[in-house]
């Protein structure tokens, strides 16, 4: 059945990644869905359930988040993440893929898509671009920094609160489920490495053939598939502005407004993303070709 959800784990690189399944699985195509920074696959629990309706559909923890083991050396570099990728699709036999990315992912995404271009049929692109704003940066690292653990998951949904103050209980709920993790003691834990709480951490210094990723713009512009860019109408990371000059360097591509939701869309409005994503795939079969 659709709904139903499988974890598995693969090694890649060195790393045993975790990821779940929805959907038929026997098909040489599937949707990959690719979380935020400091987020786990959960994020897209809701939205996974719709589009698996149609689709087969899997949602990858990238290492050091959720169930994915974390990389001794800190290494979290764009590119490094976009090696687990390519080793992940090729260990699970996918011909092609529709890549949908959400902030870190969504960047993931967009470098992968240029470098497999044989590879990406459609790119779905939420809440990511080569231009952030401090502020939702900033506003993402005071709130790791908030507690160490929760007591409970109402305690957390308190704290997120705090942060995201435009959200429903809903919305926090579903934030908070993608982000922690319970521990042996009964608390709850960031569900990270714990090295992206620390402000002051530098990733190690790349090898030379690891900083072609470093611009995301070079990736930018490279894309061949079908592209659609997703931005929250409460959004805090991202400008209008920064998303119309992304919009303008992919030819072709569309620009899609979720509302009442922030930076956080696929657990914001799972609803509503999952039904752009599905009309916007539909749009690519039946339109001209």
């Amino acid at each position: 059945m659709a709904n139903r959800n499988t974890a598995q784990t693969v090694e890649v690189n060195g790393l045993n990644l975790q990821y779940h399944e929805w959907g038929e699985s026997r098909t040489r195509h599937a949707l990959i869905l690719l979380h935020g920074y400091g987020e786990t696959s959960g994020i897209w629990q809701e939205c996974a359930v719709e589009l698996a309706r149609e689709f087969r559909v899997i949602a990858l923890d990238q290492r050091g988040h959720g169930g994915s083991q974390r990389a001794t050396d800190h290494n979290y570099s764009r590119t490094s993440q976009v090696e687990d990728l390519e080793a992940f699709v090729d260990s699970l036999g996918l011909r092609t893929v529709t890549l949908i990315g959400h902030g870190m992912g969504g960047a993931n995404a967009l470098c992968f898509a240029a470098e497999h271009p044989d590879i990406v049929t459609a790119l779905v692109v939420i809440e990511a671009a080569p231009e952030v704003l401090r502020t939702g940066v900033e506003n993402l690292r005071r709130l790791f920094a908030s507690a160490d653990e929760f007591g409970s998951l109402d305690e957390a949904v308190e704290t997120f609160a705090v942060f995201y103050p435009y959200a429903t209980e809903e919305q926090l709920q579903r934030r908070v489920r993608a982000t922690v993790t319970a521990t042996d003691e009964g608390a709850f834990a960031w569900d990270f490495d714990p090295i992206f709480r620390d402000a002051t951490a530098r990733p190690p210094e790349p090898d030379p053939g690891q900083r072609r990723m470093v611009n995301l713009w070079d990736c930018v512009e490279r894309v061949q598939a079908p592209v659609m860019i997703v931005r929250g109408s409460e959004t805090d990371m991202l400008t209008p502005e920064a998303i119309q000059r992304l919009h303008r360097r992919i030819p072709g591509s569309r620009v899609s407004l979720i509302e009442e939701a922030g930076h956080a869309v696929p657990s914001d409005q799972p609803g509503a993303l999952g039904q752009h994503i599905r009309e916007f795939l539909q749009s690519l079969t039946t339109g001209p070709s």
